[in-house]
């Protein structure tokens, strides 16, 4: 009996330690809920959340327009340019590509050499672009064509023009983002006078500033953009005197106005002949009215033609093309006698 007794002692004792062992489980799993049965190896956990992304860590593809010096005529034509965006601001991306340069034909960038960024920052409608003490150094002239060889007499006032081009081939690229209506230069931190950044071309006749006033926050120049009408005045006045046809053809659409198409530059010019004293006159402005569409403009003028016997008023509305971010004219009519 005593074996007996001391067997189912025995039994009891280890059923206990069973069922504590079991319920110690048991509580333990119910502490950690379903996900504790999952390793802590990542790649076990493949039907878990993945954790949230800083949407500012994902590079995407934006869209900008900046704006450089045309390489022949005196004017801002814009530039389309893709890029990818991570950690920066649009407003920053834009000044850095800028700087980059063009990567279009017929654009140059006019900056003065080593300029770099420091900071761009915005408040509110305002940019801030802070730069560094380069962009008061001169503008390299022999990179610009046309102004390689700027007469000594010439040069003060060639380099405060290209400067100018400097200053709103910034401002007029970020005005184009939507909320941005001005642009404050900046040098090293500092806020300089006209004077000091070399842009006392910026002050406009009868301002109440003067050049050693400090600069001021600058707003879109749509006067230094080119625009259909400027490059139809632009090709008309060459044509006032004996033309220079390698400057005037890249004006120049690949259609005319009686519905031909453009030659080559050298056939072209060897199917007009000499020109002594212009092919056209007017006085003031031969533009009358400029009407816009997507990708053409009807710019109506009105010249004289001096390319017949008698004398010849004409009023015309003639066509201009965007080709490639810039405007071209479709010849005159009174070019269709040369073909």
């Amino acid at each position: 009996m005593n074996l007996i007794k001391k067997s189912i002692l025995l039994i009891l004792v280890v059923a206990g330690l069973i069922v504590q062992a079991g319920c110690a489980g048991l509580f333990k799993n119910a502490d950690h809920g379903p996900e504790s049965s999952h390793s802590a190896d990542p790649q076990d956990q493949q039907g878990a959340s993945p954790l949230p992304i800083d949407p500012y860590e994902q590079a995407a593809e934006i869209q900008i327009t900046l704006y450089f010096k045309h390489e022949i005529a005196d004017f801002l034509v814009p530039e389309q340019r893709t890029v990818m965006q991570e950690k920066k601001s649009t407003e920053q991306i834009i000044v850095e590509e800028l700087l980059k340069g063009s990567q279009a034909f017929q654009r140059v960038l006019v900056m003065p050499p080593n300029t770099e960024i420091i900071d761009v920052t915005r408040r509110g409608d305002t940019v801030f672009v802070n730069l560094t003490d380069d962009f008061l150094n001169p503008i390299d002239l022999s990179t610009i064509p046309g102004r390689e060889n700027t007469a000594e007499e010439d040069y003060f006032v060639i380099q405060a023009e290209m400067k100018r081009f400097a200053v709103y081939s910034i401002v007029n690229s970020l005005t184009m983002l939507d909320g941005v209506n001005q642009v404050k230069l900046m040098i090293n931190n500092a806020q300089l006078s006209y004077r000091e950044m070399g842009t006392e071309l910026l002050l406009e006749e009868g301002s109440e500033l003067d050049p050693d006033s400090p600069m001021v926050a600058l707003r879109r120049n749509k006067n230094l953009n080119q625009s259909p009408a400027r490059t139809v005045r632009l090709v008309l006045n060459a044509l006032t005197a004996e033309p220079n046809w390698d400057l005037i053809y890249p004006f120049l659409s690949s259609r005319t106005m009686d519905g031909s198409t453009l030659p080559p530059l050298d056939e072209f010019k060897a199917q007009i002949p000499p020109v002594l004293g212009g092919m056209i006159a007017f006085e003031g402005s031969p533009v009358l009215e400029e009407e816009y569409l997507i990708d053409k403009a009807f710019v109506t003028v009105h010249y004289t033609d001096k390319t017949t016997d008698a004398l010849r008023e004409v009023t015309e509305t003639l066509t201009v093309d965007m080709v490639d971010g810039v405007w071209k004219v479709r010849l005159p009519s009174f070019f269709s006698q040369y073909r």
